[in-house]
């Protein structure tokens, strides 16, 4: 039974908080952003805490571990305003987050296991890229958008939107700047070329993400929009201020959620999301990255 329900507004104040390495063994974890849509019953465990379900309104902590069966759909919304959708039969731990408005930083790392994503990047793309690590290659999604599926043996990755992702594994990184390609790596091989997704390839991706069964329904894109996260957090440009918001601080360089180290400055956030891909498309360029605007 399909039980998508309207987001709600979190309108608590978020306190400000420093940009410090969390602490190990901390008894509660920082919320880092909330449950805007579901369908069935996802579940999410955060650090030294009992699983729960993640019904609508229900903060997401730093470290939490989510997981969806195979009637369940979740969409979270963190507080710089980047949007993850997640498919059925999913699992991502949320391993890092930090914002700091004020600064113009922050961090978001990801571990995604199994199942079908797609990421809307917010503030904190805007300059430092999202980490997404897999079983078989590393993602980093800068300023758009991306929809990833992932199994224990092969991650692909498909550039909806934006201004650059990137695939690596095996010391080799594969970068794309143009919409609509895509990338794949196998277990202990680098990742490949950048190709363009054979014609219908990416349907049944779309259709886990929209809804279970194959129903498009754009419920909970809508209802993310309207928390006001967007509003308040991305939709406000590189340059706006405002507190600090998040979990733990980056770890330093290194370690399974990818690289630390100073952010990278990029290009304008991107809003909004359409599944279609142009009917003109350009290959990428090459492995390096565009300048700045």
């Amino acid at each position: 039974m399909l039980k998508m329900r309207g987001a709600l507004l979190v309108g608590a104040t978020i306190l400000a908080l420093p940009l410090v390495a969390g602490a190990p063994g901390t008894a509660t974890a920082q919320r880092i952003g909330v449950t805007s849509a579901v369908t069935g019953d996802p579940t999410g465990k955060p650090p030294d805490e009992i699983e729960r379900v993640l019904h609508v309104g229900i903060d997401v902590k730093a470290g939490e571990v989510v997981t969806t069966g195979a009637a369940d759909r979740a969409h979270l919304l963190f507080l710089d305003g980047t949007a993850l959708t997640i498919s059925n039969q999913a699992q991502v731990t949320l391993d890092r987050f930090v914002y700091d408005a004020d600064q113009k930083l922050g961090d978001l790392a990801i571990t995604a296991t199994k199942g079908v994503f797609r990421l809307v990047g917010g503030r904190i793309s805007k300059k430092t890229p999202v980490i997404v690590v897999t079983p078989s290659a590393t993602l980093t999604i800068r300023g758009g958008i991306t929809m990833f599926s992932v199994e224990p043996t092969k991650t692909t990755a498909t550039f909806v939107f934006g201004y650059e992702m990137t695939m690596t594994g095996q010391g080799r990184t594969q970068t794309v700047t143009v919409p609509g390609f895509q990338v794949s790596a196998l277990l202990g091989q680098p990742p490949g070329p950048a190709t363009r997704p054979a014609r219908g390839s990416l349907v049944e991706n779309i259709s886990r993400l929209e809804a279970v069964g194959g129903r498009p329904d754009a419920s909970a894109d809508r209802a993310a929009k309207e928390t006001g996260f967007a509003d308040a957090n991305s939709g406000k440009g590189p340059n706006a201020l405002g507190p600090v918001q998040g979990g733990p601080a980056p770890r330093g360089s290194g370690g399974a959620s990818g690289p630390g180290g100073q952010p990278r400055i990029g290009g304008p956030g991107i809003g909004g999301f359409d599944s279609g891909f142009g009917p003109t498309l350009n290959p990428p360029t090459g492995s390096a990255p565009r300048p700045a605007p």
